[in-house]
């Protein structure tokens, strides 16, 4: 029975439709009010098309594999020079050096968006 409410399409239509009520809510209510920069609410899902449970898998996903690779690619590139024999040298085994790496540049360069939005911001 249970399985059934699960995989219902009525059922599943309503969620979906009840969701993008809310979401239009939100937004003429975004409209509706002026904000400054620092009270300005953002919201994911109004640029990623998901259900929530689906975003958050996203985010997780890409909290974890994003800075890894960034820091791989940052060490390649800018320690190694695009050697592959001098990155093989490099003796760095451990995952969280990687991700840490990684963190630290993507949270710079996220800095540096927010500063230069912050610059840009009018107040409609």
């Amino acid at each position: 029975m249970n399985n059934n409410i699960m995989h219902d399409p009525y059922l599943n239509t309503v969620k979906r439709s009840l969701q993008d009520k809310y979401y239009k809510e939100r937004n003429s209510k975004k409209k509706e009010t002026q904000q400054n920069f620092l009270r300005k609410e953002i919201h994911i899902s109004d640029y990623i098309n998901l259900s929530e449970n689906s975003i958050n898998t996203l985010l997780l996903i890409t909290f974890v594999f994003l800075p890894y690779t960034t820091g791989i690619a940052f060490i390649f590139f800018v320690i190694a020079r695009a050697s592959l024999e001098v990155f093989e040298g490099i003796n760095l085994t451990d995952y969280l050096v990687y991700w840490a790496i990684g963190y630290e540049i993507l949270a710079s360069i996220l800095i540096l968006i927010i500063i230069k939005s912050a610059i840009g911001f009018k107040v409609k």
